[in-house]
């Protein structure tokens, strides 16, 4: 006898695109999603001064420790928030009105949800700086 195969949902390129998270943080679904070209052009201050503290860490040691990256968070707070804020499309005051574990949370997810665009951005950045670098004489 035949069986009945029943093929997994692919995913859409939407959600490939443009990936998000749904969580639940403080009894509230929320999502967080990726940065859209837009958000680049719209934060793209706030994302540019993260990314060259990002750049700066990683210029000291070639890399960026957990250590690092808590410290960028923590001297950074109000950027991070900001730039947490657009990611989930709320307001800053809820961000600071969460439990040390909702805020965990929230912050691990937002990592997880755009850490490749800030990468992304960090490596770009590490290029041009090494192309001003050999082009000088």
């Amino acid at each position: 006898m035949a069986e009945k195969v029943i093929q997994k949902e692919q995913p859409d390129d939407a959600t490939i695109l443009l990936p998000h998270r749904d969580i639940n943080i403080a009894g509230e679904t929320i999502t967080v999603r990726e940065y859209s070209f837009k958000d680049a052009l719209t934060i793209g201050s706030e994302i540019e001064q993260f990314t060259a503290r990002i750049v700066t860490a990683m210029n000291e040691s070639n890399k960026l420790t957990i250590e690092q990256a808590d410290a960028l968070i923590i001297d950074n707070l109000a950027l991070v928030n900001a730039l947490i804020s657009v990611s989930i499309n709320k307001p800053i005051s809820f961000i600071e009105s969460l439990s040390y574990t909702d805020g965990l949370q929230l912050l691990d997810w937002w990592w997880v949800v755009n850490s490749a665009f800030f990468m992304n951005a960090v490596t770009r950045k590490i290029i041009r700086q090494n192309a001003i670098k050999q082009a000088k004489p």
